[in-house]
């Protein structure tokens, strides 16, 4: 009786480990999730025209009351990566996609396609916050102005701990652990109109972990 209750709390121990280890990339869509999974569950599409062999997709899913296509990526057939794509037709709504990913990660990095500012290497170079703040909208005002701009945010707790170890942006995936969240805002244009698209990756995500972890097919 006593082995069983042992073996019993050893079974519980390890479930308990595993579900710590589940990352969510967005909402409820959590890291290796299998893709016939999620095909049982939504209703999706083949779109590996617009991104890249074997993704799928979902119309009319909402993000903060604006109507966005999400995209599944899959690696061996379970997820790991979510792409949120949008049509965006004023500076208010392409700002309010900035706050929502804002309150959820740091910003790290920001791009305009020929000019990268690196937030880890200006913070750690100890600029006052005003001189800061008016860098980042300098730089903001002019990209939005050619439609072309690139957030990178990275989830706050591993920011946190990543940054103090990193002088720059490059430093900060070395060794990325397994857990750390990222994602990318980009604004552009694609037929005449102006797209926000948003990624969700996990760095550290490889084959070897997808096969460690399996996800449980319940929510």
């Amino acid at each position: 009786m006593k082995r069983l209750t042992l073996i019993g709390l050893f079974l519980l121990l390890s479930a308990t480990s595993i579900a710590a280890e589940q990352i969510r990339l967005y909402k409820q869509y959590i890291v290796g999730t299998p893709k016939a999974y999620l095909q049982k569950i939504h209703k999706l599409k083949d779109c590996s025209a617009k991104y890249e062999q074997g993704t799928l997709c979902m119309q009319n899913h909402s993000l903060s009351g604006e109507n966005t296509e999400i995209a599944f990526r899959f690696l061996n057939d379970r997820l790991v990566s979510i792409v949120l794509m949008m049509p965006l037709d004023s500076i208010s709504k392409i700002k309010k996609m900035f706050y929502v990913m804002k309150t959820q990660f740091d910003l790290a990095l920001i791009e305009d396609g020929k000019t990268r500012l690196d937030i880890i290497k200006i913070s750690s170079n100890t600029f006052a916050k005003n001189d800061f703040t008016r860098l980042i909208a300098n730089f903001e005002n002019d990209a939005y102005k050619n439609h072309s701009i690139k957030y990178t945010f990275i989830s706050k707790d591993e920011f946190k701990k990543q940054s103090r170890n990193a002088r720059n942006f490059s430093e900060i995936f070395k060794d990325a652990p397994i857990k750390m969240r990222a994602a990318t805002y980009s604004i552009g244009r694609k037929n005449n109109q102006i797209m926000g698209t948003i990624s969700f990756i996990a760095p550290g995500i490889t084959r070897a972990y997808l096969d460690q972890n399996p996800v449980v097919e319940k929510f």
